[in-house]
C-alpha cells in the first residue's frame, strides 16, 4: 500500500501435481480490510506490475482492476 496505489496480490495452490487443465474459474468474492480508507487510490493486481517475472496473457496493458 502506497500513497498512490494499493497492491493486491492472490496466489493458490495446486490440488494435484503436475499440469492441470484449464478450463476457467469461478469469480470469487475476498473482501480485504485496508486498515484506512481507500480515498482516490486505484488497486492494482500485483501479479501484472512490470516488475513480476514479465508480462502474463491476463493481464492486459494496465494492471489496474478498480479505480475510486
Amino acid at each position: 500500500m502506497s500513497e498512490s496505489q494499493i497492491v493486491v496480490t492472490f496466489t493458490v495452490a495446486a490440488k494435484q501435481p503436475g499440469a492441470a487443465p484449464c478450463n476457467g474459474n469461478d469469480e470469487v468474492s475476498f473482501e480485504v480490510d485496508l486498515g484506512e480508507p481507500l480515498r482516490d487510490r486505484p488497486i492494482v493486481d500485483g501479479q501484472c506490475l512490470p516488475d513480476n517475472k514479465g508480462p502474463k496473457p491476463y493481464c492486459g496493458p494496465d494492471p489496474t482492476r478498480f479505480r475510486a
